[in-house]
């Protein structure tokens, strides 16, 4: 009994349930008599949609071309935004220097920056990599830097106390210390990029799930769009997960609850 009800009551459990609950109402919606299949197409009709562009090559060759903008902005944005916010949250002098920086750019949106890549840089593949990488540097660096800022005192004191120079505790002390809060910048980050994607395959891209969205709404292919929608979605989450698992054994010393 006692196994039934920790099962019943398990993430996975309980997560299923809510996905299952969702996809009941969705197909409970789309059986009414008056539904419109072509704005609100039946679940059938969307896994028709993915197994034939699965089929023909389109989906495979669109989500690599995706995951690849997503990875390689990801990894720019995330690494400068760990490097850049290590040094603001911990030296003052850097701080002075560089937050008023940050702060004057951060509330503009990555959309914004679409313009004036364009005219920089073209069309082509960086410009669309270097919208996504923006997006996350601007949402990471804020979570490193105020992961540096609320490390314990007592930390800091306890490693001075044993002679440990400022660069060491930097090192050893603050950057350990700070893990949860770049995991959780990292998740963030991971989120920016999916939806600056869309827009970063707007400039002209010849692939990619979000082109397929587009040719989706182009051509009124309403079931190809929920199809995209659901596997950015699918993605996301594994992605996410995946994170989540990496700061769990990261930071299995840290009180918070998962």
């Amino acid at each position: 009994m006692k196994l039934l009800l920790s099962l019943l009551s398990g993430r996975l459990f309980l997560g299923a349930l809510s996905i299952g609950a969702v996809l009941l109402v969705y197909a409970a919606v789309t059986s009414l008599p008056d539904n419109n299949p072509a704005l609100l197409p039946p679940i059938p009709d969307i896994v028709g949609s993915f197994a034939t562009n699965l089929e023909a090559g389109a989906l495979g060759d669109a989500l690599a071309a995706s995951l690849y903008r997503i990875l390689m902005g990801f990894f720019i944005g995330t690494t400068l935004a760990v490097i850049i916010g290590c040094l603001v949250g911990w030296y003052k002098p850097i701080e002075y220097l560089i937050d008023p920086l940050i702060e004057s750019v951060r509330p503009i949106p990555p959309l914004a920056y679409i313009p004036i890549i364009i005219i920089w840089f073209g069309i082509e593949e960086f410009s669309r990599v270097l919208l996504i990488t923006i997006a996350c540097f601007m949402v990471c660096v804020v979570n490193v830097i105020a992961g540096m800022k609320n490390v314990p005192q007592v930390y800091v004191d306890a490693a001075a106390t044993m002679g440990a120079s400022r660069f060491q505790v930097f090192r050893t002390v603050a950057i350990p210390a700070a893990t949860p809060f770049i995991i959780t910048g990292y998740r963030i980050a991971l989120a920016a990029a999916w939806t600056t994607l869309v827009a970063a395959e707007l400039i002209a891209a010849p692939s990619g799930l979000g082109y397929m969205l587009q040719e989706g709404r182009r051509y009124f292919l309403t079931e190809q769009v929920m199809m995209i929608i659901i596997v950015i979605g699918t993605c996301a989450f594994i992605m996410d997960r995946t994170f989540r698992t990496i700061q769990a054994r990261l930071t299995r010393w840290s009180e918070a609850r998962e």
